[in-house]
């Protein structure tokens, strides 16, 4: 069975793109807010990476600097260690439509 990420492999075609954003996760306990960037994106999801250890299912917000204050709802399809830097990798799904 192919690896969705490993091959490129989804469902609508990734443009390569390198944007800083910011990612939030809220759950009861806690609300965090930290820096990553896009790798690539689609109209309905984008490659991070990020500090955060995100598990598949995770439920985060994406807010692109400079543009929208309202978090993006999205949720982890896959993610990964990308290194030693302690950075990770992750697949996220949009869960609403994005504003033009």
């Amino acid at each position: 069975m192919r690896n969705a990420h490993a091959t490129g492999f989804c469902r609508s075609e990734r443009i390569p793109a390198t944007v800083p954003i910011r990612l939030v996760v809220v759950s009861e306990d806690f609300s965090l807010e930290r820096e990553a960037s896009t790798i690539d994106l689609s109209p309905r999801g984008v490659r991070v990476r990020t500090p955060l250890a995100l598990l598949p299912g995770d439920t985060v917000g994406v807010i692109p600097l400079g543009h929208l204050r309202h978090p993006i709802p999205a949720r982890v399809v896959w993610s990964q260690s990308a290194g030693a830097d302690q950075w990770s990798l992750a697949g996220l799904e949009f869960l609403e439509t994005l504003p033009a």
